[in-house]
């Protein structure tokens, strides 16, 4: 169960997509967006993971709610859940996009274990439209509990690093780059990793690295294609 849960965590803090201009989130209702994940220095694949816009609903106070859906599929072509998970982003006037990360993993987690009975809270990831080098942006701290047990996840030290050009399988792209902490904690597991993200206005996240304390790359991770 908790691999599922890290595994959702790591999409739905990281999928933040952009084709608004206002915004960090692809807003095109059918567009799929599709990312592979690969040990460093190397072609072995760890998962694709793919995110499908629906969609887009305008609200009251001139924010707008843009669905979506994720799907991870293991190198093994096997995937940790049964079908696409669906959630959803707020884009507020000021272009900055608002996830609740608990709510999206929670409804993931449902989907395997049906029998528990699972809570969030916290977990708001936002990230702004207006953010430029040397911006620091709000820590997430997230919490999903069942049976007694507590899964917690911690974002912190969010420093916006640069500007860079950027070129992945679907294309070059003009990116800022956001350095973040992430730590795991559950009974029994850890997982603490730095992570650098570049995201590009009109498309939001093209490429996801993961990086162990002491330096070392864990994984990088890529847009593929736009389609």
């Amino acid at each position: 169960m908790r691999k599922v849960l890290a595994i959702l965590f790591v999409l739905t803090a990281a999928v933040c997509h952009a084709a608004s201009p206002r915004g960090y989130f692809h807003t095109n209702p059918g567009t799929t967006l599709r990312y592979e994940r690969h040990e460093p220095g190397s072609d072995v694949l760890v998962w694709t993971h793919t995110s499908r816009i629906g969609a887009n609903k305008a609200l009251e106070d001139g924010s707008m709610k843009v669905d979506f859906t994720t799907t991870i599929v293991s190198s093994k072509g096997k995937s940790p859940l049964k079908s696409p998970v669906s959630s959803h982003v707020i884009i507020h006037p000021d272009g900055t996009v608002e996830l609740d990360v608990s709510r999206a993993a929670v409804v993931a987690a449902k989907q395997r274990f049906s029998a528990f009975d699972f809570t969030a809270s916290g977990g708001t990831s936002l990230l702004p439209a207006s953010m430029k080098p040397g911006d620091t942006l709000k820590d997430i701290h997230a919490v999903v509990a069942w049976s007694g047990i507590k899964y917690t996840i911690d974002y912190t030290e969010r420093q916006v690093l640069r500007h860079e050009t950027v070129t992945v399988p679907a294309g070059t792209f003009e990116c800022i780059v956001v350095r973040e902490h992430k730590l795991e904690k559950a009974p029994l597991m850890k997982r603490d990793r730095i992570t650098y993200t570049w995201y590009a206005l009109g498309y939001g996240m093209i490429r996801h690295d993961t990086y162990f304390t002491n330096g070392s790359m864990e994984t990088t991770e890529q847009l593929t294609s736009i389609i």
